[in-house]
Parts: structure tokens; C-alpha cells; sequence
């Protein structure tokens, strides 16, 4: 995200929540960053989504196993086969569901008021894309410690992906309202033009002293 921040900030922020205001560098469209914990628990609620979806497969696949094994069907007592249907339904499972996030979102994101976006133009990533980036969760603990930083930095950043954003879509930016200039960045303001106004006195002399 540090290439990005130079230009999306805005030195303003939300009405409705105080968080910062960012701007789509190809659109000019302001938005809002999710929270970290709100971007955590969307998170964590599509993994236990998929899991279960994922486990109901899978006892699905062991019924029709266990169908063949008592048919006497050779196929049903190949190892091999199953354990390679059983990683095969988790990537195709991961592929299906990521499509979903990319296009009309996940329930981790309909819960949480978030949407996955693009920084540059607040696009969403597509079925196909949106797929692949669902792959990422196969590497699980990897990705829970890249959300359990995300939430403890407070960022809404879409973890490995510093291409994308978990936009706030309960903002007030979102809900059609103005953003408002960030008091702390007025503040700094004032005091540099009040320091840069007391400057010529630093010495005892005014702007028109002569030698």
C-alpha cells in the first residue's frame, strides 16, 4: 500500500465514522477504508462459510463412497482416488466461491458492509479473478496472520493483494454525504503558518528591521 497512499489520500475524512477519506486515482471518486475489525470478522465469516460448505462435500463424496464400497465397486476402496477428490472439491469449492466475492460479493462482505475494490477505480475484481484470489485462502495460515495484521494496524487493506481495498459501503462517503476536512491535518496547518508567522521574531526583529 505505500505506493498507493501518496495518491489516494485526501487529508479528509468520513462525516459518519472519522476515518480517512481516499480517492480513486483513475475516477476522482472518494471512498472509505472498512475497519480492521471489521474487515477481520468479514474475513473469518467466509472461511466458516466455506468450511462448511466445504465439510457438507465432503460427507456428501464419503456417503457415495462408502455407496460404491458396499456395491463391491473397486473404486470405492481406491485411496488415491478419493484423497485426490477430496483436494480437487477444496480448490473447485475456493474457485466457485472467490467468483461470487468478485462479482456480487461474499457473505463475510454483506455482513461486515465491505465490498473488495480496486484502489485504482473502485472496480470489483470479476468472477475469474475473484477466483484466484480465493485460491490464496489454501494457504490459510498464512492468510490468518495476514488479517490478524490487517485488524491490529486497523487498515482495511485486502491483505496480500495491494492492488485492492475493503471499502466501506456503511460509510458516509458511501450513503452520498461530503467529507470534511481532517481535524488533525488543520490543526498541523495552523501551527505551521503560526511558526512560519512568528519566524521573524525568533531574533528580537520585525520583517522591516534595519542593520
Amino acid at each position: 500500500m505505500s505506493a498507493t497512499k501518496p495518491t489516494t489520500a485526501t487529508g479528509m475524512v468520513d462525516p459518519l465514522t472519522g476515518r480517512a477519506v481516499r480517492r480513486h486515482p483513475d475516477t476522482g471518486a472518494y471512498f472509505v477504508k472498512a475497519s480492521g475489525a471489521a474487515h477481520f470478522w468479514g474475513r473469518v465469516l467466509d472461511a466458516v462459510v466455506f468450511l462448511a460448505g466445504y465439510v457438507i462435500l465432503a460427507a456428501v463424496a464419503a456417503v457415495v463412497r462408502e455407496s460404491m464400497m458396499d456395491s463391491g465397486s473397486t473404486l470405492g476402496y481406491n485411496d488415491g482416488f478419493w484423497l485426490t477428490l477430496y483436494v480437487v472439491l477444496w480448490f473447485v469449492g475456493l474457485f466457485v466461491y472467490g467468483m461470487i466475492w468478485g462479482t456480487v460479493g461474499s457473505v463475510g462482505d454483506a455482513a461486515a458492509g465491505m465490498r473488495s475494490v480496486r484502489i485504482k477505480n473502485g472496480t470489483t475484481a470479476g468472477a475469474w479473478l475473484g477466483g484466484w484470489r480465493a485460491i490464496c485462502w489454501s494457504f490459510f495460515p498464512f492468510f490468518v496472520v495476514m488479517v490478524i495484521a490487517a485488524a491490529l494496524s486497523g487498515g482495511g487493506d485486502d491483505t496480500w493483494d495491494p492492488k485492492f481495498a475493503a471499502m466501506d459501503r456503511r460509510s458516509g462517503i458511501a450513503n452520498g454525504q461530503q467529507p470534511v476536512p481532517d481535524p488533525k491535518v488543520v490543526a498541523a496547518e495552523q501551527a505551521a503558518a503560526a511558526q512560519q508567522q512568528n519566524l521573524p521574531n525568533l531574533y528580537g526583529q520585525r520583517p522591516d528591521a534595519r542593520p
